[in-house]
């Protein structure tokens, strides 16, 4: 299966998505570096799609223009379906969840960036319906 890769803006809220398609995350890393000059200091990521969106990377600070200063050299994946995961753990009605979740190492997925992609992750419409 073929996926196709696309520049996200998670400067605004929700995520906006570029309108432009790399076929190689080699080429979507160039693609965001080139999206800077159109969104300067915007917090860039790259997310790939067999739709739904699969993956999502946090690329490092030098090539996104903005956001959380992650120490990562490298653009670092992170599968769709475990950021689902953690942003509705963030969002718990249950205490114990909502602190093991701050309690973990996730420095590039704050409640902030995952706030703005839940559009992207498929979770909006089921926020929504929680009390």
């Amino acid at each position: 299966m073929s996926s196709t890769y696309r520049v996200l803006c998670l400067s605004h809220d929700p995520a906006i998505v570029i309108d432009r398609e790399f076929y190689s995350p080699d080429d979507a890393g160039d693609g965001a570096a080139s999206v800077v000059a159109e969104h300067p200091h915007c917090d860039l990521m790259i997310g790939r799609y067999s739709y739904p969106l699969v993956e999502v990377a946090c690329l490092p600070f030098s090539r996104r223009g903005g956001g959380p200063g992650c120490g990562h050299m490298y653009g670092k994946w992170v599968e769709a379906e475990w950021l689902r995961l953690l942003a509705l753990s963030y969002d718990s009605t249950d205490p114990r969840v909502v602190e093991a979740a701050k309690k973990g190492r996730f420095s590039c997925w704050t409640p902030d960036r995952l706030r703005r992609l839940r559009p992207e992750l498929g979770i909006e419409d089921e926020a929504r319906e929680r009390p």
